[in-house]
Protein backbone atom coordinates (compact mmCIF):
# COMPACT_ATOMS: atom_id res chain seq x y z
CA UNK A 1 0.00 0.00 0.00
CA UNK A 2 3.02 2.45 0.90
CA UNK A 3 4.28 1.67 -2.73
CA UNK A 4 0.76 2.43 -4.46
CA UNK A 5 0.49 5.71 -2.03
CA UNK A 6 4.64 6.91 -3.33
CA UNK A 7 3.51 5.63 -7.13
CA UNK A 8 0.80 8.03 -6.81
CA UNK A 9 2.74 11.20 -5.14
CA UNK A 10 5.11 10.89 -7.66
CA UNK A 11 2.71 10.99 -10.83
CA UNK A 12 0.97 13.77 -9.13
CA UNK A 13 4.52 15.54 -8.76
CA UNK A 14 5.25 14.93 -12.09
CA UNK A 15 1.46 16.01 -13.41
CA UNK A 16 2.30 19.11 -11.59
CA UNK A 17 5.58 20.21 -13.12
CA UNK A 18 4.50 19.05 -16.65
CA UNK A 19 1.50 21.17 -16.70
CA UNK A 20 3.95 24.00 -15.29
CA UNK A 21 6.72 23.03 -17.46
CA UNK A 22 4.56 22.82 -20.92
CA UNK A 23 2.25 25.69 -19.53
CA UNK A 24 4.63 28.82 -20.64
CA UNK A 25 5.95 26.94 -23.92
CA UNK A 26 2.50 26.11 -25.35
CA UNK A 27 1.21 29.75 -25.14
CA UNK A 28 4.34 32.58 -24.17
CA UNK A 29 5.83 31.79 -27.95
CA UNK A 30 2.39 31.57 -29.26
CA UNK A 31 1.80 35.29 -27.78
CA UNK A 32 5.26 35.98 -29.18
CA UNK A 33 3.59 36.00 -32.43
CA UNK A 34 0.44 37.36 -31.94
CA UNK A 35 0.84 40.10 -29.49
CA UNK A 36 3.99 41.64 -31.32
CA UNK A 37 7.44 42.59 -29.56
CA UNK A 38 6.20 45.46 -27.90
CA UNK A 39 3.05 44.15 -26.09
CA UNK A 40 4.48 40.96 -25.43
CA UNK A 41 7.45 42.44 -23.41
CA UNK A 42 4.70 44.63 -21.40
CA UNK A 43 3.41 41.28 -20.30
CA UNK A 44 7.06 39.74 -19.56
CA UNK A 45 8.20 42.84 -18.10
CA UNK A 46 4.75 42.78 -15.73
CA UNK A 47 5.30 39.09 -14.76
CA UNK A 48 8.87 39.98 -13.95
CA UNK A 49 7.33 42.38 -11.23
CA UNK A 50 5.16 40.26 -10.09
CA UNK A 51 7.30 37.11 -9.03
CA UNK A 52 9.64 39.68 -7.11
CA UNK A 53 6.57 40.11 -5.19
CA UNK A 54 5.95 36.22 -5.14
CA UNK A 55 9.61 36.14 -4.08
CA UNK A 56 8.38 38.13 -1.03
CA UNK A 57 5.02 36.37 -0.54
CA UNK A 58 6.82 32.71 -0.34
CA UNK A 59 9.15 33.96 2.04
CA UNK A 60 11.45 31.18 2.91
CA UNK A 61 8.02 28.86 3.86
CA UNK A 62 8.52 26.90 0.95
CA UNK A 63 11.19 25.05 2.60
CA UNK A 64 10.57 25.74 6.39
CA UNK A 65 7.30 25.27 5.68
CA UNK A 66 7.59 21.75 4.75
CA UNK A 67 9.70 21.37 8.02
CA UNK A 68 7.12 22.78 9.86
CA UNK A 69 4.30 20.61 9.03
CA UNK A 70 6.46 17.31 9.12
CA UNK A 71 7.30 18.36 12.63
CA UNK A 72 3.39 19.03 13.28
CA UNK A 73 2.56 15.80 11.69
CA UNK A 74 5.53 14.03 14.03
CA UNK A 75 2.47 15.41 17.12
CA UNK A 76 -0.26 12.95 15.65
CA UNK A 77 -2.66 16.18 16.51
CA UNK A 78 -4.62 17.86 13.71
CA UNK A 79 -5.42 20.80 14.93
CA UNK A 80 -1.22 21.34 15.48
CA UNK A 81 -1.08 21.07 11.92
CA UNK A 82 -4.04 23.45 10.89
CA UNK A 83 -2.52 26.25 13.44
CA UNK A 84 0.70 25.98 11.76
CA UNK A 85 -0.67 26.09 7.90
CA UNK A 86 -2.74 28.77 8.61
CA UNK A 87 0.07 30.87 10.54
CA UNK A 88 2.01 30.74 7.32
CA UNK A 89 -1.01 31.11 4.72
CA UNK A 90 -1.53 34.35 7.40
CA UNK A 91 2.17 35.67 6.83
CA UNK A 92 1.92 35.06 2.96
CA UNK A 93 -1.05 37.12 2.84
CA UNK A 94 0.44 40.33 5.08
CA UNK A 95 3.49 39.98 2.65
CA UNK A 96 1.31 40.06 -0.33
CA UNK A 97 0.29 43.53 0.97
CA UNK A 98 2.87 44.72 2.08
CA UNK A 99 4.87 44.28 -1.08
CA UNK A 100 2.16 44.33 -3.82
CA UNK A 101 1.10 47.88 -2.97
CA UNK A 102 4.04 49.80 -3.14
CA UNK A 103 5.29 48.16 -5.84
CA UNK A 104 1.59 48.75 -7.90
CA UNK A 105 2.26 52.93 -6.96
CA UNK A 106 5.65 53.09 -8.13
CA UNK A 107 4.18 51.35 -11.02
CA UNK A 108 1.62 53.53 -11.66
CA UNK A 109 4.03 56.38 -11.19
CA UNK A 110 7.02 55.38 -12.91
CA UNK A 111 6.56 52.81 -15.96
CA UNK A 112 4.92 53.73 -19.19
CA UNK A 113 3.50 50.24 -18.97
CA UNK A 114 -0.40 49.76 -17.88
CA UNK A 115 -1.11 49.25 -14.42
CA UNK A 116 -3.77 47.02 -14.42
CA UNK A 117 -1.77 44.60 -16.65
CA UNK A 118 0.61 44.32 -13.74
CA UNK A 119 -2.86 44.15 -11.40
CA UNK A 120 -3.94 41.73 -13.45
CA UNK A 121 -0.58 39.48 -12.89
CA UNK A 122 -0.86 40.15 -9.17
CA UNK A 123 -3.86 37.47 -9.65
CA UNK A 124 -1.05 35.10 -9.98
CA UNK A 125 1.21 35.98 -6.74
CA UNK A 126 -2.49 35.49 -4.74
CA UNK A 127 -3.31 32.25 -6.82
CA UNK A 128 0.55 31.10 -5.32
CA UNK A 129 0.00 32.36 -2.05
CA UNK A 130 -3.35 29.98 -1.81
CA UNK A 131 -1.97 27.11 -3.60
CA UNK A 132 0.39 25.95 -0.62
CA UNK A 133 2.77 23.82 -2.48
CA UNK A 134 4.87 23.34 0.31
CA UNK A 135 1.94 21.45 2.05
CA UNK A 136 1.15 18.80 -0.53
CA UNK A 137 4.87 18.16 -0.74
CA UNK A 138 4.98 17.93 3.08
CA UNK A 139 1.95 15.74 3.93
CA UNK A 140 2.87 13.50 0.12
CA UNK A 141 -0.65 13.78 -1.00
CA UNK A 142 -0.07 15.77 -4.07
CA UNK A 143 -3.16 14.24 -6.24
CA UNK A 144 -5.58 17.10 -5.50
CA UNK A 145 -3.27 19.45 -6.44
CA UNK A 146 -2.08 17.91 -9.44
CA UNK A 147 -5.96 17.61 -10.52
CA UNK A 148 -6.72 21.52 -9.67
CA UNK A 149 -3.49 22.85 -11.78
CA UNK A 150 -4.30 20.07 -14.82
CA UNK A 151 -7.40 21.45 -15.21
CA UNK A 152 -6.60 25.18 -14.88
CA UNK A 153 -3.95 25.04 -17.17
CA UNK A 154 -5.50 23.23 -19.58
CA UNK A 155 -8.28 25.86 -19.68
CA UNK A 156 -6.01 28.57 -20.49
CA UNK A 157 -4.27 27.28 -23.04
CA UNK A 158 -7.56 26.76 -24.69
CA UNK A 159 -8.72 29.98 -23.81
CA UNK A 160 -5.62 31.78 -24.91
CA UNK A 161 -5.79 30.15 -28.96
CA UNK A 162 -9.68 31.05 -28.58
CA UNK A 163 -10.01 34.39 -27.25
CA UNK A 164 -6.31 36.45 -27.92
CA UNK A 165 -6.48 37.86 -31.09
CA UNK A 166 -3.46 40.61 -31.26
CA UNK A 167 -2.02 43.32 -29.41
CA UNK A 168 -5.52 44.63 -28.47
CA UNK A 169 -5.57 41.66 -26.13
CA UNK A 170 -2.78 42.48 -23.95
CA UNK A 171 -5.00 42.52 -20.52
CA UNK A 172 -7.53 39.47 -21.68
CA UNK A 173 -4.05 37.21 -21.95
CA UNK A 174 -2.84 38.80 -18.72
CA UNK A 175 -5.73 37.98 -16.89
CA UNK A 176 -5.85 34.22 -18.29
CA UNK A 177 -2.58 33.87 -18.03
CA UNK A 178 -2.36 34.49 -13.91
CA UNK A 179 -6.82 33.52 -13.50
CA UNK A 180 -4.89 30.11 -14.31
CA UNK A 181 -3.03 30.36 -11.20
CA UNK A 182 -5.51 31.78 -9.36
CA UNK A 183 -8.07 29.20 -9.80
CA UNK A 184 -5.95 26.26 -9.17
CA UNK A 185 -4.82 28.62 -5.83
CA UNK A 186 -8.49 29.02 -4.74
CA UNK A 187 -9.59 25.23 -5.30
CA UNK A 188 -6.46 24.01 -3.13
CA UNK A 189 -7.20 26.41 -0.50
CA UNK A 190 -11.10 25.74 -0.14
CA UNK A 191 -9.62 21.73 -0.30
CA UNK A 192 -7.83 22.41 2.85
CA UNK A 193 -9.89 24.50 4.28
CA UNK A 194 -12.43 21.38 4.45
CA UNK A 195 -9.72 19.56 5.55
CA UNK A 196 -9.42 21.68 8.48
CA UNK A 197 -12.23 23.33 8.97
CA UNK A 198 -12.82 26.84 9.00
CA UNK A 199 -12.83 27.09 13.09
CA UNK A 200 -9.35 26.73 12.95
CA UNK A 201 -8.57 30.24 11.48
CA UNK A 202 -9.25 31.38 14.55
CA UNK A 203 -5.72 29.63 14.91
CA UNK A 204 -4.03 32.28 13.55
CA UNK A 205 -2.22 34.84 15.53
CA UNK A 206 -0.45 37.94 15.38
CA UNK A 207 2.58 36.61 17.65
CA UNK A 208 3.03 33.45 15.41
CA UNK A 209 2.89 35.19 12.34
CA UNK A 210 5.55 37.29 13.58
CA UNK A 211 7.65 34.73 15.22
CA UNK A 212 7.59 32.60 11.50
CA UNK A 213 8.76 35.72 9.98
CA UNK A 214 11.90 36.01 12.26
CA UNK A 215 12.89 32.31 12.24
CA UNK A 216 12.58 32.09 8.24
CA UNK A 217 14.43 35.53 7.92
CA UNK A 218 17.71 34.25 6.60
CA UNK A 219 16.41 31.94 3.94
CA UNK A 220 14.08 34.66 3.33
CA UNK A 221 17.02 37.02 2.43
CA UNK A 222 18.97 34.36 0.48
CA UNK A 223 15.30 34.00 -1.60
CA UNK A 224 15.51 37.62 -2.01
CA UNK A 225 19.16 37.79 -3.32
CA UNK A 226 18.17 35.15 -5.50
CA UNK A 227 15.52 37.53 -7.26
CA UNK A 228 18.75 39.98 -7.98
CA UNK A 229 19.90 37.41 -11.25
CA UNK A 230 16.77 34.82 -11.86
CA UNK A 231 14.42 37.37 -12.54
CA UNK A 232 16.42 41.03 -12.65
CA UNK A 233 17.80 40.23 -16.49
CA UNK A 234 14.20 40.73 -17.92
CA UNK A 235 13.99 44.37 -16.33
CA UNK A 236 17.56 44.63 -17.07
CA UNK A 237 16.94 44.06 -20.53
CA UNK A 238 14.00 46.45 -20.51
CA UNK A 239 16.15 49.03 -19.02
CA UNK A 240 19.55 49.22 -21.04
CA UNK A 241 18.00 47.24 -24.43
CA UNK A 242 15.01 47.13 -26.87
CA UNK A 243 11.93 45.06 -26.75
CA UNK A 244 13.87 42.83 -29.18
CA UNK A 245 15.79 41.54 -26.47
CA UNK A 246 13.66 41.42 -24.21
CA UNK A 247 10.95 39.11 -25.88
CA UNK A 248 13.94 36.91 -27.05
CA UNK A 249 15.28 36.42 -23.87
CA UNK A 250 11.96 35.73 -22.10
CA UNK A 251 11.10 32.69 -24.44
CA UNK A 252 14.49 31.44 -24.18
CA UNK A 253 14.30 31.41 -20.42
CA UNK A 254 10.74 30.19 -20.03
CA UNK A 255 12.19 27.17 -22.29
CA UNK A 256 15.11 26.68 -19.93
CA UNK A 257 12.92 26.78 -16.98
CA UNK A 258 11.01 24.31 -18.28
CA UNK A 259 13.57 21.73 -19.07
CA UNK A 260 14.70 22.54 -15.47
CA UNK A 261 11.03 22.12 -14.14
CA UNK A 262 11.37 18.56 -15.08
CA UNK A 263 13.81 17.94 -12.11
CA UNK A 264 11.23 19.30 -9.57
CA UNK A 265 8.82 16.21 -9.15
CA UNK A 266 12.06 14.17 -7.94
CA UNK A 267 13.45 16.84 -5.44
CA UNK A 268 10.16 17.31 -4.50
CA UNK A 269 8.87 13.66 -3.74
CA UNK A 270 12.46 13.20 -1.82
CA UNK A 271 13.01 16.24 -0.13
CA UNK A 272 10.53 15.34 2.67
CA UNK A 273 11.84 11.78 2.50
CA UNK A 274 15.56 13.45 3.46
CA UNK A 275 14.13 15.96 6.09
CA UNK A 276 12.22 13.33 7.96
CA UNK A 277 15.09 11.26 7.94
CA UNK A 278 16.96 13.71 9.46
CA UNK A 279 14.49 14.56 11.95
CA UNK A 280 14.70 10.77 13.13
CA UNK A 281 18.83 11.17 13.17
CA UNK A 282 20.14 11.02 16.87
CA UNK A 283 21.55 14.46 17.98
CA UNK A 284 24.97 13.11 17.69
CA UNK A 285 24.85 12.07 14.45
CA UNK A 286 23.16 14.93 12.67
CA UNK A 287 26.67 16.24 10.88
CA UNK A 288 27.88 17.73 8.32
CA UNK A 289 28.56 14.31 6.71
CA UNK A 290 25.62 12.72 7.08
CA UNK A 291 23.39 15.98 5.36
CA UNK A 292 25.70 15.85 2.68
CA UNK A 293 24.99 12.14 1.94
CA UNK A 294 21.38 12.83 2.28
CA UNK A 295 20.95 15.92 -0.26
CA UNK A 296 23.59 13.88 -2.48
CA UNK A 297 21.44 10.77 -2.57
CA UNK A 298 18.29 12.80 -3.38
CA UNK A 299 20.02 15.02 -5.92
CA UNK A 300 22.15 12.08 -8.42
CA UNK A 301 18.84 10.92 -9.59
CA UNK A 302 17.66 14.74 -10.91
CA UNK A 303 21.36 15.40 -11.91
CA UNK A 304 21.12 12.56 -13.79
CA UNK A 305 17.75 12.59 -15.21
CA UNK A 306 18.83 16.40 -16.38
CA UNK A 307 22.10 15.24 -18.12
CA UNK A 308 19.38 12.82 -20.37
CA UNK A 309 16.50 15.15 -20.99
CA UNK A 310 18.11 18.59 -21.85
CA UNK A 311 20.43 17.99 -24.38
CA UNK A 312 17.47 16.08 -25.77
CA UNK A 313 14.70 19.24 -25.30
CA UNK A 314 17.31 20.93 -26.63
CA UNK A 315 17.69 18.76 -29.80
CA UNK A 316 13.77 18.81 -30.27
CA UNK A 317 13.33 22.29 -30.11
CA UNK A 318 15.66 22.72 -32.83
CA UNK A 319 14.07 20.03 -34.87
CA UNK A 320 10.75 22.00 -34.30
CA UNK A 321 12.23 25.28 -35.55
CA UNK A 322 13.63 23.68 -38.48
CA UNK A 323 10.45 22.37 -39.84
CA UNK A 324 8.90 25.37 -38.59
CA UNK A 325 6.61 24.07 -35.84
CA UNK A 326 7.12 26.10 -33.29
CA UNK A 327 6.18 30.21 -33.64
CA UNK A 328 8.14 32.43 -31.76
CA UNK A 329 11.67 30.54 -32.19
CA UNK A 330 13.78 32.49 -34.24
CA UNK A 331 17.58 31.53 -34.64
CA UNK A 332 18.19 34.20 -31.86
CA UNK A 333 15.90 32.27 -29.64
CA UNK A 334 17.74 29.12 -29.69
CA UNK A 335 21.45 30.21 -29.68
CA UNK A 336 19.86 31.67 -26.13
CA UNK A 337 18.48 28.87 -25.34
CA UNK A 338 21.90 27.33 -25.90
CA UNK A 339 23.76 28.91 -23.66
CA UNK A 340 21.31 29.12 -20.58
CA UNK A 341 20.95 25.36 -20.84
CA UNK A 342 24.00 24.37 -18.48
CA UNK A 343 22.40 26.69 -15.63
CA UNK A 344 19.74 23.65 -15.62
CA UNK A 345 22.44 21.32 -14.17
CA UNK A 346 23.63 24.01 -11.83
CA UNK A 347 20.48 25.00 -10.64
CA UNK A 348 19.42 21.65 -9.76
CA UNK A 349 22.37 21.46 -7.32
CA UNK A 350 22.10 24.55 -5.92
CA UNK A 351 18.26 23.76 -4.65
CA UNK A 352 19.34 20.64 -2.79
CA UNK A 353 22.32 21.65 -1.78
CA UNK A 354 21.59 25.60 -0.96
CA UNK A 355 18.21 25.57 0.71
CA UNK A 356 17.93 22.19 2.14
CA UNK A 357 20.84 21.19 3.20
CA UNK A 358 22.38 24.35 4.18
CA UNK A 359 19.28 24.30 6.63
CA UNK A 360 19.91 21.08 7.99
CA UNK A 361 23.58 21.70 9.08
CA UNK A 362 22.16 25.31 10.70
CA UNK A 363 23.93 27.06 7.93
CA UNK A 364 20.92 29.65 7.20
CA UNK A 365 22.91 32.60 7.60
CA UNK A 366 25.62 31.62 5.16
CA UNK A 367 23.25 30.59 2.73
CA UNK A 368 21.47 34.04 3.04
CA UNK A 369 25.47 36.09 2.66
CA UNK A 370 26.51 33.68 0.36
CA UNK A 371 23.54 34.01 -2.17
CA UNK A 372 23.09 37.60 -1.24
CA UNK A 373 27.16 38.65 -2.43
CA UNK A 374 26.52 35.86 -5.97
CA UNK A 375 23.67 38.01 -6.85
CA UNK A 376 24.69 41.56 -6.23
CA UNK A 377 27.88 40.79 -8.02
CA UNK A 378 25.80 39.36 -10.87
CA UNK A 379 23.41 41.99 -10.85
CA UNK A 380 26.26 43.96 -11.55
CA UNK A 381 27.59 42.17 -14.04
CA UNK A 382 24.45 41.75 -16.26
CA UNK A 383 23.82 45.28 -15.81
CA UNK A 384 27.53 45.82 -18.36
CA UNK A 385 26.87 42.13 -19.99
CA UNK A 386 23.52 43.13 -21.34
CA UNK A 387 24.58 46.64 -22.13
CA UNK A 388 26.76 45.40 -24.57
CA UNK A 389 25.91 42.20 -25.61
CA UNK A 390 22.20 42.59 -25.33
CA UNK A 391 20.18 39.06 -24.26
CA UNK A 392 23.36 37.48 -24.89
CA UNK A 393 25.07 38.69 -21.95
CA UNK A 394 21.95 38.64 -19.32
CA UNK A 395 22.16 34.76 -20.62
CA UNK A 396 25.74 34.32 -19.81
CA UNK A 397 25.13 36.34 -16.24
CA UNK A 398 22.59 34.05 -15.77
CA UNK A 399 25.11 30.65 -15.79
CA UNK A 400 27.58 32.08 -13.83
CA UNK A 401 25.49 33.10 -11.22
CA UNK A 402 24.44 29.50 -11.07
CA UNK A 403 28.15 28.31 -11.16
CA UNK A 404 29.05 30.65 -8.36
CA UNK A 405 26.84 29.66 -6.02
CA UNK A 406 27.31 25.77 -6.32
CA UNK A 407 31.09 26.69 -5.57
CA UNK A 408 29.96 28.99 -2.31
CA UNK A 409 27.65 25.67 -1.13
CA UNK A 410 30.09 23.00 -1.87
CA UNK A 411 32.79 25.24 0.04
CA UNK A 412 30.78 25.50 3.08
CA UNK A 413 29.91 21.90 3.00
CA UNK A 414 33.91 20.78 2.57
CA UNK A 415 34.73 23.45 5.31
CA UNK A 416 32.30 21.72 7.80
CA UNK A 417 33.70 18.42 7.07
CA UNK A 418 37.40 19.40 7.11
CA UNK A 419 36.71 21.15 10.75
CA UNK A 420 34.64 18.33 12.31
Amino acid sequence: MRVNANVVNGISLMAIQGANALFPLLVFPYLLTLLGKGAFAELVVAEAMAFYVLTVCLYSFDTSGVNSIVEARKQGDLSEEAECFFNILGARIFLFFVSALPLAGAYHLFSDGSLAVLLAWLCFVLGMIFQCNYYFQAVERNLPLAVFVLVSRFGAVLAIYLFVGGATDLLLASLILAGSFLASGIAAFFYLLYRFGAGNLRSMSVRSIVSLLGDGRHLFFGNISVALFRGANILILAGVSNSAAVSAYAVAEKVVKSIQALARPLNQLFMPKAVKAWSLLPVEEKTPSKAFDLIWINTRIQLGVMFFVMPLGVFAIYVGHLFGLLPGFGDEVLLLIVLLAPAVIFGVANAMFGAVGLTLIGAQAYFARSVFAVGASIFLFSLVASYFYDAVGASVAFVLAEVLLLVMFMWKYQRKLKNG
